[in-house]
């Protein structure tokens, strides 16, 4: 890529992303980019693992470089995110010009690029989907653990139906109601302990 077309590549995601305040996730950018001409997008682009590391780093090398341009002009910070790129616009002493980043390092040296190989690619690949399974055992873990206090709110344990607890959420409700002459911070128990427990049965 030359000068010229470097420099349009990072004139246009700025454009994208000034288009879109609330930002973009990293698919939704590449495929803009590819809208535009600015890089080549394909079938192959999100479907062949070295065409999308190679598409992935490249778009994440020019974000680093405008964002650290946007910064030096004083008008936009960028927010790179795993889950979303976003514009905002600079103000002095904003908590992402003290933020370390600490990707930045590695998606604005090049030969990481040129010597990433295919098999490091799939071992990176396993890495994050075993942390990923990790993640869903202790959200897991958690979940369990709200819906266990949430039936002790309501005075209930395991095994149980959720026609079971609507049954005691119903009768817990009308006795702690506060037209009942309830007390109100027991109802918002008894209602947050409904929230959790229908969120869990779902």
């Amino acid at each position: 890529m030359n000068t010229l077309q470097r420099s349009r590549l990072l004139d246009t995601i700025q454009l994208v992303l000034e288009a879109h305040p609330e930002g973009l996730n990293e698919h939704a950018l590449i495929k803009a980019l590819g809208e535009t001409g600015v890089i080549e997008v394909t079938p192959a682009t999100f479907s062949d693992t070295m065409t999308l590391f190679r598409t992935h780093f490249l778009v994440y090398n020019a974000l680093y470089e405008l964002k650290d341009q946007l910064i030096k002009k004083a008008h936009w910070i960028l927010d790179i995110s795993a889950v979303n790129i976003q514009l905002h616009p600079y103000e002095f002493g904003h908590d992402l010009l003290e933020e370390k980043d600490t990707m930045r390092d590695y998606y604005l040296d090049l030969t990481v690029l040129q010597e990433t190989t295919e098999e490091e690619l799939d071992d990176m690949l396993r890495n994050f989907w075993k942390k990923v399974d990790v993640d869903i055992e202790e959200d897991k873990h958690l979940t369990r653990g709200l819906s266990q206090r949430a039936l002790q709110c309501l005075e209930l344990c395991e095994p149980i139906t959720f026609a079971e607890i609507k049954k005691r959420y119903r009768k817990l409700a009308m006795q702690h109601h506060p037209d009942r002459g309830g007390d109100p911070s027991k109802i918002q128990e008894i209602n947050e302990a409904m929230a959790i427990l229908k969120a869990a049965f779902q």
